[in-house]
């Protein structure tokens, strides 16, 4: 029987406030990946997904494992995987973008191909269809993913270490499509000015871990506004957040998963956020970690 590859991928969080698209933190919290290559494909699937996910050759790591190395590559027979996640599916914290990283990578490994991350990057991105996700599952930190000529090149900023993330992911799966058409083709000029200005203090809030910056710096007028008819509890529970001791909160992602970044008072804000959701007759609970320093590998 041929040895099993192994993979840990990073759960992340896109946007992070105004960097639409362009801004994503991997976040601590895993993916865990058993492969080789097999007669048929088997999955076995524990933990978060489990009775979500495709197990059959539709499984998202099974096409990034096969899709992108068609017509330079040799096909895989079949995958026998056994996957553990502790990513919540479909709640804006980035499990597709782990699930896609984890198939490229574990294809290439099953056919003795070695690949740069920004190689894995290139081959995943047609199926994530963004890169922000992607690049801070491949990369992990707090990744700053620039589209260029079609793809993505990748930077890095530094995450402070004394800034956690206390995170209210909802029960209820989110209607990521939905989500996604609620946000403008054509934001405003002053909208756009706005969010650019935010990412720069994102920048500079890093650069100087000067956490204080963070309220501003987390503020968005391009996709909130719009999600907010999907995610009704959304601007609550960033209040909450706030007036709870966070530094700054957002929407994670495409939602509905709401994400507040503290130095400290980790378990109250939690509990504001989860009380602030329950007015609004949304179920929830409160994930707290830190930034996964890491990505895939």
């Amino acid at each position: 029987m041929a040895r099993a590859i192994r993979l840990r991928v990073p759960a992340s969080s896109a946007n992070l406030g105004p960097g639409f698209d362009v801004l994503a933190l991997a976040l601590d919290l895993q993916l865990w990946v058993s492969g080789r290559e097999a007669a048929q494909t088997e999955i076995r699937w524990l933990g978060e997904g489990a009775r979500e996910v495709p197990l059959d050759g539709t499984n998202l790591i099974v096409r990034a494992a096969e899709e992108p190395f068609r017509g330079w590559a040799r096909p895989l027979e079949g995958l026998e995987l056994t996957v553990g996640s502790k990513i919540p599916i479909g709640r804006g914290l980035g499990s597709s973008a782990a699930a896609i990283a984890a198939g490229v990578l574990l294809g290439a490994r099953l056919r003795g191909l070695r690949l740069t991350t920004q190689r894995a990057l290139e081959l995943g991105f047609p199926l994530e269809g963004h890169g922000d996700n992607l690049a801070a599952a491949l990369h992990g930190g707090f990744c700053v993913a620039v589209p260029d000529q079609g793809g993505v090149r990748v930077h890095r900023l530094t995450w402070p270490a004394a800034w956690r993330c206390v995170i209210l992911v909802p029960d209820a799966v989110s209607p990521t499509e939905q989500a996604r058409r609620l946000v403008p083709e054509q934001p405003a000029r002053a909208d756009a000015i706005f969010n650019m200005a935010r990412v720069a203090e994102w920048v500079i809030a890093c650069s100087r871990r000067d956490g204080r910056l963070l309220a501003s710096a987390m503020q968005d007028r391009l996709h909130q506004p719009g999600r907010r008819q999907a995610y009704p509890y959304l601007d609550d529970v960033i209040a909450a957040a706030l007036a709870a001791g966070a530094l700054g909160a957002a929407l994670s992602g495409a939602g509905g998963s709401v994400l507040a970044v503290v130095d400290r008072k980790a378990v109250s804000v939690g509990r504001a956020m989860a009380e602030a959701a329950r007015q609004h007759k949304t179920g929830a609970r409160i994930l707290r970690m830190g930034a996964a320093p890491r990505g895939a590998g």
